[in-house]
C-alpha cells in the first residue's frame, strides 16, 4: 500500500472532488484516478461512490479514512526518528489568516508535530498587511494567508486558488434560484466577516461598483463559526468553499448562483527573501506543498 496513494485518498475525501485533488497534488485526474483504484483493489472494497459529479465517501472509505490519517502520521514519525534530534529544533513562528486556520492547520499541525517534535510552534492571526509587516520586521518567519495574488518581493511558496461564494441555510427562498440578481441579494439578511479581511474586502468593492452595498447585522472574524450560525437559518454569508463545503456536501446550506459577482482568493505562503530557511521552515513548506 503505497503512501502516495493514501494521501491522494485524503485530499479527495477533503475536497469531495478527484480534479480538484490532482489540481491541488500536481497530477493528472487520470493518476489521481489510478491511484484510487490501486488502493481500492488492495483494500478490496470501494472507497467512493461516484454519481455524476458528486463524489462522496462509502461507508468503508469513511472508515478508512481515520486508518489513512494515522498511517501517514506513523511514516513521519518513523522519518523523524531517523533524524538527530539536533537536526530540527528551535522556534518556527508562522502569521496566518484565520480563514486558512480551522480547515488546514489541525492535520497541518498535527504533522508538523510528528516531523519536527522538538520545534516549538508561535501562531499569531492577522490580516495580510500585518503579515508582510511582521514578515519585513522579522517578526514572523512565515506567513499564510488567503487573500488577492500579493506582488512582493517575498518568494510566494504555495499560490492555490480558492473560490468564495454566497451561501443560505438549506430552507431559504433564494436556495432553490438557478440565479440570484445581485440587487436581490443586498436586501438580505446578513451574517459577513469584519471588514479588513481579504474576500470581505472585495465583496465590498464589487458591491459599491453597482452602487450597492450590504450592512449585515453580525460580523464577526471567525469564517467557521459563521458557517454554524447560516446553517442555523441565521442568515446569508459569504465565506471560502473549502471552509462551506462540508455543510454544502451534507445539505445542510445551499450555495447561491450570483453571476454577476464571482470571486476568488488564493491561498498563499511567504517568506522574506532574505531570510535563511531554516530546518524547521523547510518541513513546514514541504508539509503545505504536499
Amino acid at each position: 500500500m503505497e503512501l502516495r496513494n493514501i494521501n491522494t485518498f485524503l485530499h479527495i475525501a477533503e475536497l469531495h472532488s478527484f480534479s480538484s485533488a490532482a489540481r491541488e497534488l500536481g497530477y493528472s485526474q487520470s493518476a489521481v484516478s489510478a491511484q484510487i483504484s490501486q488502493l481500492e483493489t488492495e483494500l478490496g472494497t470501494p472507497l467512493f461512490d461516484r454519481v455524476g459529479k458528486t463524489v462522496r465517501l462509502t461507508d468503508a472509505g469513511q472508515t478508512f479514512q481515520s486508518y489513512a490519517r494515522t498511517l501517514l502520521i506513523t511514516a513521519q514519525q518513523a522519518k523523524a526518528a531517523l533524524v538527530p534530534a539536533r537536526a530540527v529544533s528551535g522556534t518556527l513562528r508562522v502569521a496566518l489568516a484565520d480563514s486558512v486556520c480551522s480547515t488546514f492547520l489541525p492535520d497541518l499541525l498535527q504533522q508538523f508535530h510528528a516531523l519536527c517534535p522538538q520545534v516549538e510552534l508561535v501562531l499569531r492571526t492577522a490580516t495580510a498587511d500585518e503579515m508582510l509587516q511582521w514578515l519585513s520586521s522579522n517578526e514572523v518567519d512565515l506567513a499564510y494567508t488567503l487573500d488577492q495574488p500579493i506582488l512582493q518581493p517575498n518568494l510566494v511558496l504555495v499560490n492555490v486558488p480558492e473560490p468564495v461564494c454566497f451561501v443560505a441555510p438549506a430552507g431559504h427562498p433564494l436556495a432553490d434560484k438557478a440565479e440570484v440578481p445581485l440587487d436581490v441579494l443586498a436586501q438580505q439578511e446578513f451574517l459577513l466577516t469584519e471588514r479588513g479581511m481579504s474576500y470581505r474586502d472585495a465583496l465590498d468593492q464589487r458591491l459599491a461598483a453597482r452602487g450597492l452595498s450590504i450592512h449585515p447585522y453580525i460580523e464577526l472574524g471567525s469564517a467557521s463559526l459563521l458557517c454554524q450560525m447560516v446553517e442555523r437559518g441565521m442568515g446569508l454569508s459569504f465565506l471560502p468553499e473549502y471552509i462551506v463545503r462540508p455543510a454544502l456536501s451534507a445539505g445542510r446550506i445551499a450555495r447561491l448562483n450570483v453571476p454577476d459577482c464571482t470571486v476568488t482568493m488564493h491561498r498563499q505562503l511567504f517568506y522574506h527573501k532574505d531570510k535563511w530557511l531554516t530546518p524547521q521552515m523547510k518541513a513546514f513548506i514541504e508539509l503545505v506543498n504536499q
